[in-house]
C-alpha cells in the first residue's frame, strides 16, 4: 500500500508532456535549414518549449515577492492555474536564549526532532548529559528527568509560558509528558550548572499553500499512534492551525498501559510588524494500574490507574522579531488540570476527590533588543495559583562574538524569595579549541539553612572535522530534592550532599556522514537520582547521498546506541543516601540498546526504533518497576502540500 501510494504520489509530480496542437500559422512554418537533417524525409519540429506566444514558456514560472505562480498553457486559461504560494510574515514567537558551551549545543528543528525517534520529550532528553530519566513502564507511565539528580531543577517554557505542575500525583517535580513533543516546532536546551531550562516553540506555518501530514505508527505492548496536522496562511496574513494525536498502550498490569488524546489549535493574524494569536492544546490521559514486581521484597503495591486532562491556552500579542531588533510580547495564558479518578496514594488510608480541579493563570510580558551580536532582554511573570500568587522576574544579557561569547541570567521569584544568578563564558583563542564555564549562584526558596548554593561547570574542548571532543569537571553544591510520589507516596522531600565529578562528551560528525554522540558522567559517589557512572555512545549516520540524489529527496538516519548507569538511590524517610544502607530503595538498571533507522523519499519518512534491555534482563528506572525487555515501534510520516 506505501509502494502504490509512493508511485502515486510520483506519477502526480511528473509534469505532462505538452501535446496541444499549434495553430496553423505556427504548424505551416519551416525549420532553418541549419536543423534539417540532410537526405532525411523526417523534418525536425519546432520544440514544444521554444518561447512563444502559443506555446508553454519555461519564463511562466516565476518568483515574485516571495510567491511562486504556475500560468496555464494557454494565455487566459484559468482553469489549470494553480494558487500562487505566498510566504507571510512569521507568528510571534519565543526568545530564544543564546546557548554556550563547547561544540554544537542542544537544539533541535521540527525535521531533526523527530528524527530522533523520540515520541516524548523524556526519551529527547536522554541526549543531555547529566540528565538521568525516570518512566515505570511505557508512554502513558509518569514520566520524569532529574538534572545533575535534581527533578525539581527542569523546567520547560512553551512559547514563553513556564509550564506549571498541577498534578497533586507528582509531588514537587513536572511531569515531562505533560508537555505534547508533536506539537512543537524547535526545542532548545539551556545547561545551567544545577538547571535544566527547556526552550519550546510551538509549530507555525507562514505559507499560503495548505500543508497536512499524517503519521502512523505501531509496536510492541500493542502500541499504535495516529497523528494530523492541518496548517495554512491566507492572504492578509491570517492564521488557522489545527493538530491531534491517540496512542493507545497495553493495559496490562506488568507493562504500565495507558491512552492519550491530545488536540491542538492555532488563530491568528500577523503583518510585518505586529502579531496576534490565540492557541489551544488540550490533553485526555489515562493511564492503567501497574504492578510493581513482585519480586522486590522492599515495595508493595502499585501505581493506581489515573484519568486525567491538561488545557493550555494563551492570548499573544507581539510587536517586532525577537531574532532581530527592537520586540516586545504580552501574554495571557491559562492552564486547567482536572483528574477524574479517585487516588489512594501507597501507604496512606486517605484518599484523594475524584474531581480535583487546579487552575493556573499567567500574566506575561517581555521585550529586548537583539543587534550587533548582543541580546539583552527582560520578562515579568506573575503565576496566579490557587494556593496565591508568585510574581518572577527575570533578566538576561547576552554577547556573542567568534572569539569571546558571555551570558548573564537572572531571576527573582516572591513567592518563596528565592534567587538565581548565573554566567556563562566561553573563549575561542584558535577555530579548533575553546573554553567554557558556568557558575550559578542559588540563595533563599529551597536552599538548606538559607545557606547559598554555588554550583559550577568547566570545559575545554578540541574540535576534528565537524565533531568537537570535550571533558571537563562539574560540582553541584547540597540542595533538597522532591519525592516523586507518582510511583511510590514512601518517596520524600530530602536533603542531599554536594556532588563533584569530570565528564566527557563527543558531538558531531568524525568521517563524511558519519558521527558519534557519547557522554559520560562519574560523580564521586552515588546519591538521589543520581547513578555514580552514567553514560550514552551513540553511532549515527545521517546522508543525503548527494552523489545518487542531488535533489536532497532522499535521507538516511540510522544509529545504534548504548545506554549505561549504575544503581540509582530514590528518597525515602527510612533510609540513607548511601548505597550500602540495607533499607535503601535502588532502581537497578545496568545497560540497554537503543536503535532506529529512518528513510526519506520525497515528503514521506518511514521509520523502525527499538529499545532491548541487555543482562541482567531486570532493568528498572525506578525502583520495583520492571521495564520491558523490547520494544519496536515502526510507521510512517507523510506531508503532503497542496
Amino acid at each position: 500500500m506505501i509502494a502504490a501510494a509512493f508511485a502515486h504520489g510520483a506519477r502526480a509530480q511528473q509534469v505532462q508532456r505538452d501535446t496541444t496542437a499549434y495553430p496553423d500559422s505556427v504548424q505551416s512554418r519551416k525549420p532553418p535549414a541549419s536543423t534539417r537533417a540532410a537526405g532525411d524525409t523526417i523534418t525536425a519540429r519546432p520544440d514544444s518549449l521554444h518561447p512563444r506566444p502559443d506555446s508553454l514558456k519555461a519564463s511562466t514560472d516565476t518568483v515574485v515577492g516571495d510567491s511562486i505562480t504556475v500560468l496555464g498553457l494557454h494565455p487566459g486559461d484559468t482553469t489549470t492555474k494553480i494558487p500562487k504560494d505566498t510566504i507571510k510574515a512569521p507568528i510571534a514567537h519565543a526568545e530564544l536564549p543564546l546557548v554556550l558551551g563547547v561544540g554544537e549545543q542542544y537544539t533541535w528543528s521540527r525535521t531533526e526532532m523527530f528524527a530522533t525517534g523520540a515520541l516524548t520529550l523524556t526519551q529527547l532528553l536522554d541526549y543531555i548529559p547529566g540528565l538521568t530519566s525516570f518512566t515505570s513502564g511505557t508512554l502513558a507511565s509518569p514520566q520524569y528527568g532529574a538534572y545533575a539528580g535534581n527533578p525539581g531543577r527542569v523546567r520547560i517554557f512553551l512559547d514563553g509560558m513556564e509550564l506549571d505542575n498541577l498534578d497533586p500525583r507528582s509531588g514537587g517535580a513536572l511531569d515531562l509528558a505533560e508537555l505534547q513533543l508533536w506539537s512543537l516546532e524547535q526545542v532548545t536546551v539551556e545547561r545551567g550548572a544545577d538547571e535544566l531550562r527547556v526552550y519550546c516553540r510551538s509549530w507555525t506555518v507562514d505559507r499560503t499553500t495548505t500543508s497536512t501530514r499524517i503519521d502512523v505508527l505501531d509496536g510492541d505492548q500493542r502500541t499504535h499512534l495516529y497523528r494530523a496536522f492541518f496548517g495554512k496562511r491566507y492572504q492578509h496574513g491570517e492564521v488557522l492551525q489545527v493538530g491531534g494525536q491517540q496512542y493507545g498502550t497495553s493495559s496490562d498490569a506488568s507493562v504500565g498501559g495507558g491512552n492519550d488524546l491530545s488536540l491542538f489549535a492555532r488563530l491568528g493574524w500577523a503583518n510585518k510588524l505586529w502579531s496576534f494569536d490565540g492557541y489551544l492544546m488540550h490533553a485526555e490521559r489515562t493511564r492503567d494500574l501497574r504492578d510493581q514486581d513482585q519480586g522486590n521484597t522492599l515495595l508493595e503495591d502499585s501505581i493506581p490507574r489515573q484519568d486525567r486532562s491538561r488545557a493550555d491556552m494563551y492570548l499573544r500579542a507581539g510587536l517586532g522579531n525577537p531574532d532581530s531588533g527592537v520586540w516586545a510580547q504580552a501574554m495571557l495564558a491559562h492552564t486547567n488540570f482536572t483528574e477524574h479518578s479517585p487516588f489512594t496514594p501507597v501507604g496512606s488510608i486517605a484518599v484523594d476527590s475524584a474531581d480535583t480541579t487546579r487552575t493556573s493563570t499567567q500574566y506575561i510580558v517581555t521585550g529586548g533588543l537583539t543587534r550587533w551580536g548582543m541580546r539583552l532582554s527582560g520578562i515579568e511573570r506573575y503565576h496566579k495559583l490557587q494556593t496565591g500568587g508568585v510574581s518572577s522576574t527575570a533578566i538576561r544579557a547576552s554577547f556573542e562574538h567568534r572569539l569571546l561569547a558571555l551570558s548573564l541570567y537572572a531571576e527573582r521569584r516572591g513567592g518563596d524569595s528565592s534567587s538565581t544568578e548565573e554566567a556563562t563564558a566561553r573563549l575561542t583563542p584558535i577555530s579548533f579549541f575553546a573554553v567554557s564555564g558556568t557558575v550559578a549562584r542559588r540563595h533563599g526558596g529551597t536552599s538548606i539553612n538559607d545557606a547559598d548554593e554555588l554550583s559550577a561547570r568547566l570545559e575545554a574542548g578540541v574540535r576534528y572535522k565537524q565533531a568537537w571532543l570535550s571533558a571537563g569537571l562539574w560540582r553541584r553544591d547540597a540542595t533538597v530534592v522532591p519525592g516523586l510520589i507518582a510511583y511510590d507516596s514512601a518517596y520524600v522531600r530530602q536533603p542531599t550532599v554536594a556532588a563533584t565529578g569530570p565528564f566527557v562528551s563527543v558531538r558531531g560528525k568524525v568521517f563524511h556522514d558519519i558521527g558519534l554522540n557519547i557522554w559520560a558522567v562519574r560523580w564521586n559517589s552515588a546519591g538521589y537520582y543520581r547513578p555514580q557512572l552514567q553514560s550514552r555512545e551513540e553511532f549515527y549516520i545521517d546522508t543525503h547521498w548527494l552523489q545518487r540524489f542531488p535533489s536532497k529527496h532522499f535521507r538516511l538516519v540510522a544509529s545504534i546506541a548504548h545506554e549505561y548507569r549504575q544503581d540509582v538511590l530514590f528518597p525515602s524517610a527510612d533510609g540513607l543516601e548511601s548505597l550500602q544502607d540495607p533499607t535503601r530503595r535502588v532502581a537497578i538498571f545496568s545497560h540497554a540498546i537503543v536503535g532506529r533507522i529512518e528513510f526519506h523519499i520525497l515528503d514521506a519518512a518511514i521509520f523502525i526504533n527499538s529499545y532491548s534491555g541487555v543482562t541482567p534482563t531486570r532493568v528498572e528506572k525506578v525502583p520495583g518497576f520492571t521495564q520491558p525487555p523490547q520494544r519496536i515501534l515502526y510507521g510512517v510520516r507523510w506531508s503532503f502540500w497542496n
